[in-house]
């Protein structure tokens, strides 16, 4: 792939929505590839599309399903995004494009300062009645003292 991307390329980023979300090639659409039967038909453009990853390699192993899922033509980005800062090129942070929903890493409850209280206080009740649960469970036979 050349220094920068022609215009009618699209770029798909592979990598996971937390990732993406730090910084991704300018202009670079987020992609579950689990779902690239139903979200590659949401992009843009009708060029080809270059798929990325951190590596690359997550993104050479999904160019199969991803040529299944559209007739567009397919590159992959050699090296990925590491590729791409090596040689200089900034990453984007503030634009992002979620073309998948970014539901692809589970946050628990207590990380971070911003989830939601009601998140947090159905952690703490599913903890406190765990005992009692396990107490009636029939299943893994658990001896609860």
């Amino acid at each position: 792939m050349s220094r920068a991307c022609p215009a009618s390329w699209t770029i798909v980023d592979l990598s996971r929505s937390p990732a993406y979300k730090t910084g991704h090639i300018p202009a670079a659409h987020f992609v579950l590839a689990s779902r690239f039967a139903t979200d590659l038909a949401r992009l843009p453009g009708e060029g080809p599309i270059v798929l990325v990853s951190a590596d690359g390699a997550e993104a050479a192993f999904a160019l199969a399903d991803a040529r299944a899922a559209t007739k567009r033509e397919l590159r992959v980005l050699s090296g990925g995004t590491r590729a791409w800062t090596d040689a200089g090129h900034a990453l984007d942070t503030e634009r992002q494009s979620w073309i998948s929903t970014p539901d692809d890493v589970y946050k628990r409850p207590y990380e971070g300062t911003d989830n939601a209280t009601a998140a947090m206080q159905a952690y703490i009740d599913w903890e406190l009645q765990l005992v009692a649960q396990l107490a009636n469970d029939s299943v893994s036979n658990f001896h609860v003292v």
